[in-house]
């Protein structure tokens, strides 16, 4: 009795991670990192231009794979925002950790 419980919850488990990977979306970053933009006084115009390219990356990277945490999503927009802004990738490298 105690397997089966345990393989329900692991099944649960799987289908609610693959639900979260199919309700994460390229706009879900665009827009985070245009609030961020706003907390770090940045145009967001400026942020705008790459916001879609990183959105589209993440996704992408979200996509191929069966369950992620928020923090594995914050360590790849962190990589991949550093390329165009150092301050907001700083935000999401530490998100999480008391700074």
């Amino acid at each position: 009795m105690f397997k089966k419980a345990k393989a329900k919850s692991k099944l649960a488990e799987a289908q609610s991670a693959k639900t979260r990977a199919e309700l994460f979306t390229k706009e879900l970053v665009v827009k985070d990192l245009l609030k961020q933009a706003r907390a770090l006084n940045i145009s967001e115009a400026v942020v705008e231009e790459y916001a879609g390219k990183v959105g589209e990356k993440v996704e992408k990277w979200v996509r191929a794979r069966g369950g992620v945490t928020e923090d594995d999503v914050n360590s790849i927009i962190a990589r991949e925002i550093k390329k165009y802004n150092r301050d907001i990738a700083f935000i999401y490298e530490n998100r999480g950790k008391i700074i």
